[in-house]
């Protein structure tokens, strides 16, 4: 079979609009709560529930030696998953209302002992990231692969999830700590008011998901070697670290989570203490996550122009842009805004390819070992994500805390406010150059129309055997 027998063959995986739309409502529901674990936690941590960086540091590394690991086992759950929903779309319903109870728990750090605190949060840090929000964020992205297996559908997906992605950013950064500041008994200093806002941001964000589920489908019909059945894990695992693209990707997704934790968290410190104005912390992350909704959706013309790969290597030279550019000015409110606005640009390209590069490497596995394990492929994404956060987050706070940074404090160091803005700039700087660096090892580009004209060859024999043996 050659391609364009499979272009035809794939005409019934059309995805409707409003089906698409749907789709993107539950990127922004994943995006609501990483968005406050990112961009927020870590200072609601130092400077409102009044607990150590250093701690949150650890809590937060030890942390992602199980949260990493728990995106990879919930991958091969969910290719072990028969339900009458489909493998993927099933978890979006069962987890929908854990993961805004989970939010809420998040946040609801009692005053207690330190001890006692520090094992409160590791526990409920661990009950949000490692094991409710893997098995709802998973399974969301896992669904993609199995709405439709024609790449033009995919992309069409994938441009429209990523276009609505900034909305539930921009929910958080530009609104959350300004309605903070906006609530009686204390503005963002009180405990009660991050409760009472991230439960009704996470009920919305459970409402998002359940809209999700209820409009999407799952059209894919797997043909590989176990026939649909269930993969056993001693063959599964094997074939998983066989993909050399799910290892590439898993790397590119730490460091780019980290990038994304990096210029979350610091931005909220450095306009706190270096620009000396908490409110434009939303203007900033609005700059930079606005300027996607309508990039993304010009990338959809013009992604023609050359590969995937190559779209992500332009996306971290303009983030790397966006950082050196505050050496112009570092304390001006236009400078750092535009800062935020050239890392929008360089996150569209990357956001707008990464997933379907993902949807590729599914592709090459299956080629690869004769396996179809997408939801462990996809959690090359989400393991690298929670990995990269985690690490990020330890780093700035066994950074903060080294150079003399107290969230109690009305005043830092000239130490501290230095450490500040080395890692807001610097930081984000070298970890743009390593996501450069790990994407010139990625072919798969070149290769994909290869693979896939050997894989549908081999699909077509399987359908073959079938009707011979009936």
């Amino acid at each position: 079979m050659n391609l364009n027998g499979f272009n035809k063959l794939v005409q019934k995986d059309r995805v409707t609009g409003f089906e698409k739309f749907a789709y993107g409502c539950g990127e922004i529901s994943t995006n609501i709560v990483f968005t406050i674990a990112t961009s927020l936690l870590v200072m609601f941590y130092t400077d409102v529930a009044h607990v150590s960086a250093a701690v949150i540091g650890m809590i937060i590394a030890i942390s992602q030696v199980f949260n990493g690991v728990s995106d990879i086992a919930a991958g091969f759950i969910i290719d072990r998953t028969r339900s009458k929903y489909g493998r993927a779309r099933v978890w979006m319903l069962r987890m929908s209302v854990p993961y805004a109870i989970a939010a809420v728990l998040l946040i609801t750090v009692p005053q207690i002992g330190a001890m006692a605190q520090a094992i409160y949060i590791f526990i409920t840090y661990n009950l949000m990231l490692t094991v409710v929000y893997t098995l709802f964020q998973l399974p969301f992205a896992t669904t993609m692969t199995y709405m439709t297996r024609d790449q033009n559908e995919r992309a069409k997906i994938n441009i429209i999830r990523m276009a609505m992605s900034p909305i539930g950013n921009i929910l958080v950064t530009l609104l959350f700590t300004r309605i903070l500041d906006m609530m009686p008994g204390g503005g963002m200093d009180s405990q009660r008011n991050w409760i009472i806002l991230t439960a009704v941001y996470a009920v919305g964000a459970a409402a998002l998901m359940l809209f999700c589920f209820a409009t999407v489908r799952e059209r894919v019909v797997v043909k590989d070697e176990m026939g649909g059945e269930q993969i056993p894990l001693k063959k599964a695992l094997p074939a998983l670290f066989k993909n050399k693209y799910f290892i590439m990707l898993f790397l590119f997704f730490v460091f780019f989570a980290m990038y994304q934790t990096f210029a979350g968290t610091m931005a909220t410190y450095y306009c706190k203490w270096i620009v000396g104005d908490t409110k434009i912390i939303g203007n900033v992350n609005t700059a930079c996550f606005g300027i996607t909704i309508v990039a993304t959706l010009l990338l959809g013309k013009v992604m023609h122009l050359t590969s995937k790969r190559n779209w992500c290597i332009i996306g971290a030279i303009f983030i790397i842009a966006g950082s050196l550019v505050l050496l112009v000015d570092p304390t001006s409110i236009a400078v750092v805004t535009f800062g935020g606005l050239l890392r929008g640009i360089g996150m569209t390209p990357i956001l707008g390819m990464i997933f379907t590069m993902i949807a590729d490497a599914i592709e090459y596995g299956q080629w690869k070992t004769g396996l179809r394990t997408a939801g462990a492929i996809q959690s090359a994404a989400t393991s690298g994500q929670k990995f990269g956060q985690g690490i990020g987050s330890a780093l700035i706070g066994f950074i903060m805390e080294a150079n003399q940074y107290n969230g109690d404090l009305g005043t830092q160091s000239a130490q501290a406010l230095n450490t500040i803005s080395n890692l807001f700039i610097y930081g984000v700087t070298i970890l743009g150059v390593i996501m450069i660096v790990l994407l010139l090892f990625y072919h798969l580009d070149k290769e994909y129309p290869t693979v896939m004209k050997e894989l549908l060859e081999r699909e077509a024999q399987i359908d073959l055997k079938k009707k011979a043996e009936k």
